[in-house]
């Protein structure tokens, strides 16, 4: 699990928790809380409470930081 791939998840669905990002990336419940509190502090993704539960969504800088990874990655392998 890359923080390009967090990212992209975010970018494509929206209001996501821990664990269905951990899923979704087949990765652990803590790898993906440690990945998501990292971009938080980049403040690349924000996470609000919902019902007692937390959930993670992209911010614009998030996604200009999405839209970076995913050209730099593009010249490299093309």
């Amino acid at each position: 699990m890359t923080k390009r791939d967090v990212l992209n998840l975010l970018a494509s669905a929206h209001d996501l928790t821990a664990g269905a990002i951990a899923r979704q990336l087949q990765t652990s419940m803590e790898a993906s809380g440690m990945m998501l509190i990292r971009l938080m502090r980049q403040s690349l993704v924000v996470r609000e409470l919902d019902e007692g539960i937390f959930i993670y969504n992209l911010t614009p800088k998030g996604d200009a930081r999405r839209v970076f990874l995913n050209t730099r990655t593009s010249e490299t392998t093309g």
